[in-house]
């Protein structure tokens, strides 16, 4: 896709997230080892509940950990995908795009459920970013891609629109 000027991998690390999880499994596990270490009679519906409810859990801590937002930015145009839940990576070319700008979204926004937005015409992808690539289509859609490097960004398009 042409030359890169600009390529981030952004992933999901909200360690509070995380640590709620993991408080999860500890104790779905504790009360499957209380089963069989201080229940004379032991109930196994129990033990395949909470056996469950650790799995599940473990289960969403891996998936979500492998989740990775790749941005890229060159002289053909913008290319993202939010792995494994794309399967292909998205690729808007420049003829596509009416608007774009680097943003700064107010801070509260990260603390409104990770950037997740519903009922809005606006598609978001990141991990509760306050910067990000916002860009307007042709076809009037609207597209939020969160960053972390926003001055990186900022120099790259700099220099992609000098050269066009």
């Amino acid at each position: 896709m042409g030359k890169v000027k600009f390529k981030e991998e952004r992933r999901f690390r909200n360690w509070e997230f995380y640590m709620l999880l993991g408080f999860i499994i500890v104790g779905a596990m504790y009360r499957v080892l209380e089963q069989f270490l201080f229940v004379e009679a032991t109930s196994w519906s129990a033990v395949g509940v909470f056996a469950g409810i650790a799995f599940v859990a473990a289960s969403v801590i891996y998936l979500i950990y492998r989740i990775r937002l790749v941005t890229v930015v060159s002289k053909k145009g913008i290319r993202y995908q939010l792995y494994p839940l794309h399967s292909k990576k998205r690729k808007l070319n420049w003829d596509q795009i009416e608007e774009y700008r680097v943003v700064d979204t107010p801070a509260k926004n990260r603390f409104s459920g990770w950037n997740i937005y519903y009922n809005t015409d606006s598609k978001t992808y990141g991990f509760g970013e306050t910067r990000g690539l916002y860009v307007k289509l042709k076809d009037g859609e609207n597209l939020f891609l969160g960053i972390e490097s926003k001055s990186d960004l900022e120099k790259s398009i700099a220099s992609l629109a000098k050269q066009k």
